[in-house]
């Protein structure tokens, strides 16, 4: 993976955390919000496992 690929796949990883630590700092305003939390968990990680996965193949 260039130089390019990796910085871009990285910002994507920086900006999955960022949604998941403003999501955990929300408040919690109905109760299904913990299903929601952890679907938005879910897809951060896979695409963090993503993002290693192509860093690991390039």
């Amino acid at each position: 993976m260039d130089e390019g690929r990796l910085t871009s796949a990285l910002d994507r990883a920086e900006r999955a955390i960022l949604r998941i630590e403003r999501t955990i700092s929300q408040p919690k305003r109905l109760e299904g919000r913990d299903d929601e939390l952890r679907a938005r968990v879910r897809e951060a990680v896979a695409e963090l496992d993503q993002l290693i996965r192509a860093a690991e193949n390039a």
